[in-house]
């Protein structure tokens, strides 16, 4: 039987809480799912994925199923009587065991093949704390996909993953799990640095700025400056991929990564600074949050995007009622493209400001029709690339859409421009402005 056809039947019986089934078939089950779906896992992974994998802590309690840093206990129906919470009490010893003996942060997934249930370990590691839940319903192919893409935000194990819209939202979106597990971990982060001066300094500059620049408009949240350090993070990461820094590099100096020294070493500035964002380098655990982020952000392939991408994860982490409030409403690319390609008729004669700039969609497809007009015209990359930043310029109010509007400026560039051997020193032209409004 096709593989296709193999999954199908499997997700179909997973589907399925009758008495019929017990719960070594749909312990099976689940792990031929995590075999078969397109996980990126080779033939020495799948040996990592272990079905009743002894604990290793001298019991003989036995883990379900065991993937990547991934705890999975599996039940027959999760609705019957105390099922649930005595499963969670179980899963606790497997997470507490596991991330004490490995040294590394381990999470737990309870699941009766229908409601899929994602939990942490609190701060002090006690006790287990929901993150995430799915529940699936038929038909199989649609419940497939879903769970593969909450899975994958979960184990990270696809690689190569193209930076499509629709990918950035559903994996690193706020209805994403892989958010819900980041936003909840940099929440400890930040709830454990309470008393820290350097943290409590950070924290307050963000917020005098944000309430210069847009007034009465602006709330003062801590779940907002939370959002805030997740994006830049995230931004300052892709931009180190973009350059050519590569995984390993990043995640040996989160620090460098964070604080913007390893970024100087390429020779492209006004991108990755020390901003209010690094207090995460401040408190226990930070640097550790970076290295897992940065490995999640690394399966992506941010050397091919056609996008302003980072658009999209604002939107689908920041909310709409947040954004209006601010006056931010993006414009779609397609409107940019249009809008570009009708009044920006002589690049390589044209400057472009774009004085209100969010996150850069309008100043990606200015980059890309200058630089599609200096290959008309032969101009080597290395001038080119130098013409570019005398000629496409960007100016928002807005802290984080500056950070992320210069990030998007690489991008547009492209990773293959950005390391040739042609390519001179360059500052990214995209700054920060002011509104003006009186100190309150």
């Amino acid at each position: 039987m096709p593989t296709l056809d193999v999954l199908a039947a499997t997700v179909e019986r997973m589907l399925s809480r009758d008495g019929a089934r017990s719960e070594a078939t749909l312990q099976s089950d689940i792990r031929q799912f995590l075999l078969l779906s397109s996980f990126g896992l080779d033939d020495d992974e799948v040996r990592s994925v272990n079905l009743e994998s002894q604990l290793g802590d001298g019991t003989r309690r036995r883990i379900d199923i065991e993937a990547g840093n991934s705890v999975i206990e599996v039940k027959k129906d999760l609705r019957v009587g105390n099922v649930r919470a005595d499963a969670v009490s179980q899963l606790a010893g497997y997470v507490q065991e596991q991330s004490h003996r490995l040294a590394r942060r381990y999470v737990g997934i309870l699941t009766d093949g229908v409601e899929w249930f994602l939990y942490r370990l609190t701060p002090d590691g006690s006790e287990l704390s929901e993150v995430a839940k799915l529940v699936l319903s038929p038909p199989a192919a649609d419940a497939s996909e879903r769970l593969t893409v909450w899975l994958d935000t979960i184990l990270a194990t696809a690689e190569n993953i193209a930076p499509l819209p629709v990918e950035i939202e559903r994996r690193l979106g706020v209805t994403s799990a892989a958010y819900q597990l980041d936003s909840a971990t940099l929440t400890d982060l930040y709830r454990g640095a309470q008393g820290n001066a350097e943290v409590t300094l950070k924290r307050m500059l963000w917020a005098k700025l944000l309430r210069t620049s847009f007034g009465t408009a602006f709330t003062d949240s801590d779940d907002l400056f939370i959002d805030h350090t997740l994006l830049v993070l995230t931004a300052e990461i892709i931009a180190h991929a973009v350059i050519g820094f590569e995984p390993a590099e990043m995640i040996a100096d989160p620090d460098g990564v964070v604080s913007g020294r390893l970024f100087a070493d390429s020779q492209v500035h006004g991108v990755v600074e020390a901003d209010f964002f690094d207090w995460v380098l401040d408190v226990p655990g930070g640097r550790e949050f970076v290295v897992t982020l940065t490995q999640r952000l690394a399966r992506f392939n941010w050397r091919d995007v056609s996008h302003d991408v980072l658009k999209v994860l604002y939107e689908s982490v920041i909310t709409a009622e947040t954004r209006h409030s601010l006056g931010e409403y993006y414009t779609p690319d397609w409107l940019a493209n249009r809008i570009v390609a009708e009044t920006y008729t002589e690049p390589l004669n044209q400057r472009v400001l774009d004085p209100s700039c969010g996150s850069g969609t309008f100043v990606f497809q200015a980059i890309r029709a200058y630089l599609n007009a200096a290959d008309d015209a032969n101009v080597p990359n290395g001038d080119a690339l130098a013409g570019l930043t005398g000629h496409v310029f960007g100016v928002d109010v807005h802290p984080v859409a500056v950070t992320l509007a210069r990030v998007t400026y690489l991008l547009a560039i492209g990773h293959g421009r950005l390391t040739a051997s042609d390519r001179k020193a360059l500052s990214v032209p995209v700054y920060l402005g002011e509104r003006g409004y009186p100190e309150p």
